[in-house]
């Protein structure tokens, strides 16, 4: 291979089809002794004479012959690497793309960018799979996903991340175990917390940060049930005497059909802030390029709940 390069392909390749030194030096505009000299390299190379008289022409050996189609196709292969992306099409656009993201934030940006996908970029397809903050580089600059949504405070500085909006906390009980509509500081130390983390899923970066915040406050909250999906916190709490901590939007939006009481954190702690993030890979690949403008133009929440989550302070 050191003593081979891409254009004794490309001779390679044309004297295969023309089956004449002087015709593909003609296609290539090459001179003739430039093309005899390649394949004078070429047979030492390949150790075969590729091209052999036979009356008043030339002819293919048999290794020629068995060559034919494995050159043309490295040459198709040397063009599309070599080749400029060109204009995004996106009705003839084709490709998976993998996004990492949470039950909140697929919530509050996949049913949009699954609508728009349908419409103008019928076949591409979207997988949506939980993020692993502990793999989340790993996963990104090796392919196992192209982008992620969530909070991440401990990113590698190679990783690509914009803000995409902040989610405040809030808390939820059962309507019937609170009384007066909201909770005590006391009250919210002294309950049961159901909370997103258990061995059997990933790390919730939301619950490190909010029990970092407390801790540093010298506070620890009674955390006793934990699930693997977010999803059915809302459900545990709304028939059990436990709480749980949760972005407020969604709070707010299962206590429009569970009977659930939405009651402000009781000591003060930061909102979770939401980024995109992504990794060179596919930072100039087109595709990409648009899907992330895509989602950073996407009203959080709005497609699947009616509102703008970003509002929901």
């Amino acid at each position: 291979m050191k003593r081979s390069n891409l254009n004794l392909l490309i001779c390679l390749d044309m004297l295969l089809k023309e089956r004449s030194v002087t015709r593909a030096a003609e296609r290539l505009e090459m001179s003739q002794p430039g093309m005899s000299n390649a394949l004078a390299r070429l047979r030492e190379l390949i150790g075969d004479p590729l091209l052999v008289r036979s009356g008043n022409g030339f002819v293919l050996t048999e290794r020629a012959l068995s060559l034919e189609l494995k050159v043309r196709s490295g040459i198709k292969l040397m063009e599309e690497i070599f080749a400029n992306e060109g204009p995004l099409d996106l009705l003839e656009a084709k490709g998976t793309v993998t996004l990492a993201a949470a039950d909140s934030n697929s919530m509050a940006f996949v049913p949009a960018l699954a609508d728009i996908l349908s419409e103008v970029a019928p076949d591409v397809s979207l997988h949506v799979r939980a993020p692993d903050p502990e793999h989340i580089h790993e996963w990104l600059s090796e392919g196992a996903c192209d982008i992620a949504l969530g909070h991440f405070p401990d990113l590698q500085p190679d990783l690509r991340r914009i803000p995409l909006f902040q989610q405040p906390l809030s808390c939820i009980s059962a309507r019937r175990q609170t009384p007066n509509g909201t909770l005590t500081q006391a009250e919210y130390f002294e309950r049961r917390h159901v909370v997103f983390g258990s061995p059997f899923s990933p790390r919730s970066t939301l619950e490190q940060t909010l029990t970092g915040e407390l801790a540093a406050a010298g506070f620890e909250r009674s955390r006793t049930i934990f699930v693997s999906t977010g999803l059915v916190i809302p459900y545990i709490v709304a028939g059990s005497s436990h709480i749980a901590t949760l972005p407020t939007w969604v709070c707010r939006h299962v206590a429009g059909f569970l009977p659930l009481t939405v009651s402000p954190v009781p000591i003060k702690v930061s909102p979770i802030e939401t980024d995109m993030v992504w990794h060179e890979r596919t930072h100039r690949q087109a595709l990409h390029v648009w899907l992330r403008d895509i989602l950073r133009t996407i009203i959080p929440g709005a497609a699947a709940t009616g509102m703008d989550i970003r509002l929901e302070y």
